[in-house]
């Protein structure tokens, strides 16, 4: 697995890297008066330019996303992003560009990626909240552990898993 960190506790701002920055996201959101955009890039080693990732409009009654991969259409959250299995379940599916499905799942109060195939178990990606000491200060910042079999989703995972947070924290 390789673990991505966060550089703040902020599903608005932040900047998401491996150790070796091979893998490299900022998020960014900009302050609008009515809605806010939140926008992930990622930094393509090779050119060195940010890449589109995806957007997460986030409006009250409507939130859209789009994700690279789409042809930069915006869809409601709720469509790309269900909750398949009925209400009494906080998981939530999604599919990437190459037609797999994926489901984040709690479990042991981490964010568990696993295949929704109906089949496997196996845990693709964990998200890891920031671990705090007795005063309520980070002492490890939040990461996430991606097995290397997701690279070529990476972008899909890292959307879903902003929208999945920021939820979470909503309450």
């Amino acid at each position: 697995m390789v673990k991505l960190t966060f550089s703040k506790n902020s599903v608005w701002n932040t900047v998401i890297a491996s150790p070796d920055h091979e893998i490299l996201y900022e998020v960014t959101t900009q302050n609008k008066y009515v809605s806010r955009v939140t926008t992930i890039t990622r930094l393509d080693r090779r050119s060195g330019e940010k890449v589109f990732a995806g957007e997460i409009a986030w409006k009250a009654l409507e939130p859209l996303v789009r994700v690279g991969w789409q042809n930069c259409e915006w869809l409601p959250i709720r469509n790309w992003l269900a909750n398949n299995k009925g209400n009494l379940t906080s998981a939530k599916s999604f599919t990437d560009g190459h037609g797999t499905k994926f489901r984040w799942k709690t479990r042991d109060w981490c964010l568990h990626l696993t295949p929704d195939d109906g089949v496997s178990k196996r845990t693709l990606a964990i998200f890891h909240e920031p671990k705090r000491d007795k005063l309520l200060r980070i002492r490890e910042p939040a990461y996430l552990e991606v097995s290397p079999e997701i690279s070529k989703t990476l972008d899909s995972v890292i959307v879903s898993l902003i929208i999945m947070e920021k939820r979470r924290r909503d309450g």
